[in-house]
């Protein structure tokens, strides 16, 4: 039993201080989620505490339904970028980071969604996600 015990405060112990580390970076205060359907695009800007949807866009909107001729293309993540940082500005935050899995290329149209979002004026701060859910931090501006 003692070992049970012993353990669980071993795992308290680090989910405390992973959430210690991630609220003092402000940095990381904000994170981008991307996902991409055969269909459509979907992003949002979540706050890491609490896990609260402070800004989405996706191209099920009407009004990006209506101006896209292809709703999943790189156009579309490319307008999908520039619509959420409008709208994380608007909710008046300052950066964005964003965890890369490891194994996945920054390539195509996670790039032009990413690059609209920068040239709209909203920073991205990247990090690789490893194995074992740790880390490597490698900003870019």
């Amino acid at each position: 039993r003692e070992s049970v015990s012993r353990g669980r405060a071993r795992e308290e112990r680090a989910m405390a201080a992973s959430s210690t580390r991630s609220l003092a970076v402000g940095q990381r205060l904000h994170h981008l989620k991307v996902f991409f359907s055969n269909r459509f695009v979907y992003a949002q800007v979540t706050r890491k505490t609490d896990g609260h949807i402070l800004a989405s866009a996706s191209t099920i909107e009407r009004e990006m339904r209506e101006s896209l001729p292809n709703r999943s293309d790189k156009n579309a993540a490319a307008a999908v970028g520039r619509a959420i940082a409008a709208r994380a500005k608007s909710a008046s935050i300052d950066a964005v980071h964003f965890e890369k899995p490891r194994g996945k290329r920054f390539h195509g149209k996670l790039k032009a969604l990413i690059d609209n979002m920068r040239e709209a004026g909203l920073p991205l701060n990247f990090s690789t996600l490893a194995a074992g859910g740790r880390s490597h931090d490698a900003t870019r501006t």
